[in-house]
């Protein structure tokens, strides 16, 4: 989500690592019986995820070390729904697909730039009215929705698994980002973080409702997936699974991520706990882990998952 992330938050270690998985040694991760299957699509989140390779300690963890994951043209930071319906934006999708013809499923998170774009100077509870908020929302969501059809469309695209956010922390942001982006105001109009928090619990019931309604889409629910786990606020609840997703959302609505979920980050000689948007590697790798556990598990990992995959494969 914009803005891109700061230089200064990706760790010295971090880098490394992606340089050594980046330099031809061997190149072992190539072998033929590793393929891509799964295409990341989506904003700074999704970059996030490509550039550290977040998703490789899940899926190893699950045992799906032979899943691999494309997405180096598809994972852009700052973008929107809005602009992933554009044909500029698709063709870089349908170039991603006819580059990795054995990718069946795309991991899509997106939506959260229409939303911030929306309400980063203006508190939407006062100048907005209900229906009027509710009609922005609905705009987002059909965005999301054309996306998913344009992708369901290929016939190698047999799921695509809409990733949810997790609530942003407010008051990180309001310190942070109007000096990294470019002086613009991020005050939210005065909105306070529970209301911050409703703005994109309304706009991810929407994409769960959207999931719900559209044979091959699946919803992930994570707003309150990293309170739950880090105990902040104490009892926070986990975010409910499929088919009905109860609780929703998960953890405490008036609170934010903790600042453990964030790598702390040095800009213009002061500290932060993060910028309060963009999650570190731990963080996406929960996230992903709880993908893995509700979809890619059963999808690519027991054999009922494989037989279930040959035979929808299988279909004209």
């Amino acid at each position: 989500m914009v803005p891109r992330f700061p230089v200064t938050a990706y760790p010295l270690a971090r880098m490394i690592l992606l340089l050594a998985l980046l330099l031809p040694t061997g190149c072992g991760w190539c072998a033929k019986s590793y393929e891509e299957r799964i295409l990341l699509v989506g904003d700074s989140w999704a970059q996030g995820i490509w550039v550290t390779r977040a998703w490789e300690q899940p899926f190893k963890d699950a045992g799906l070390e032979h899943i691999r994951w494309a997405g180096e043209t598809t994972s852009i930071g700052g973008r929107k729904a809005s602009d992933f319906v554009k044909p500029e934006y698709q063709e870089k999708i349908r170039g991603e697909l006819d580059r990795h013809p054995n990718v069946d499923t795309v991991h899509l998170i997106i939506g959260g730039n229409d939303v911030l774009g929306r309400i980063r100077d203006t508190n939407v509870f006062t100048a907005w009215t209900e229906e009027q908020r509710m009609k922005e929302w609905q705009s987002i969501a059909a965005d999301i929705r054309t996306i998913c059809r344009f992708l369901l469309d290929f016939p190698q695209v047999r799921h695509v698994v809409i990733a949810g956010y997790d609530y942003l922390n407010v008051e990180t942001i309001r310190r942070i980002l109007p000096l990294v982006d470019q002086g613009k105001n991020w005050d939210f109009g005065g909105m306070t973080q529970a209301q911050v928090n409703q703005c994109f619990i309304e706009v991810e019931r929407l994409k769960m409702d959207l999931a719900r309604e559209m044979d091959g889409v699946e919803y992930v629910h994570n707003l309150g997936l990293n309170q739950h786990v880090f105990n902040q606020p104490e009892g926070a609840p986990a975010p409910g699974d499929p088919p009905d997703f109860t609780p929703f959302p998960g953890g405490d609505p008036s609170m934010p991520m903790p600042d453990a979920c964030f790598d702390q980050v040095e800009f213009a000689g002061q500290r932060f706990p993060g910028d309060g948007v963009h999650p570190n590697l731990a963080t996406h790798q929960r996230m992903i882990a709880r993908a893995v556990k509700l979809y890619y598990i059963p999808w690519y990992g027991s054999e009922a998952g494989k037989k279930a995959q040959a035979e929808a494969a299988a279909k004209p």
